[in-house]
């Protein structure tokens, strides 16, 4: 083997090279800010979400998956109230379908939106899963904990803050913008 051939495949080996791949990755996005965990039930999963909400000035982008959660639509008012804009995309199926656990949801949806906070729905995937906030275009709150009743009291979730990470909060913002334009304006029933 030639020392060229040797050299390049130690540094395909060591990673100072990477061929090109196909499909897609994940985005690297540079680790800053601080980190803060909590897990559910009785573990501080809903305390940290609502911790997340209180701390906004400016801005909060939801996705949810299920909505039925009292204490963070209270939250979420209370930011709403305090001139915080408030976008949320919220799963059609999830929330609006047929079924007994689902007026909790419509119930939470429509007292978000008839108090004039920006409440839409989507069905443009088989579920919109996501569980995040993104706040202030610089916090950004997500994990397994849905805003739901069962997540805090009833299922192994786990919720996780970064506090101060303006660039994970770009490409956070830039998933809400593409689930907010494939959504439609949620009327309260």
């Amino acid at each position: 083997m030639s020392i060229h051939k040797f050299l390049v495949v130690l540094m395909l080996f060591c990673g100072f090279v990477s061929l090109p791949t196909t499909g897609t990755a994940g985005q690297a996005v540079r680790a800053a800010g601080s980190l803060e965990v909590a897990f559910s039930p009785a573990g501080g999963g809903e305390e940290l979400v609502i911790k997340v909400i209180d701390s906004a000035r400016s801005e909060i982008k939801v996705l949810a998956y299920s909505f039925t959660s009292a204490p963070i639509v209270r939250a979420l008012l209370a930011a709403h109230k305090r001139g915080v804009a408030v976008s949320i995309v919220a799963d059609e199926k999830s929330n609006l379908s047929e079924g007994g656990g689902n007026q909790k949801a419509l119930a939470a949806l429509s007292a978000l939106a008839n108090a004039g906070v920006d409440v839409r729905t989507s069905n443009a995937y088989a579920a919109s899963h996501d569980k995040v906030l993104c706040v202030d275009r610089v916090h950004v709150e997500t994990g397994s904990f849905n805003f739901s009743a069962s997540a805090e009291t009833r299922n192994s979730e786990n919720v996780l803050v970064n506090w101060n990470n303006p660039d994970l909060a770009a490409v956070y913002l830039k998933h809400f913008e593409r689930n907010y334009k494939q959504s439609r304006s949620f009327t309260p029933r």
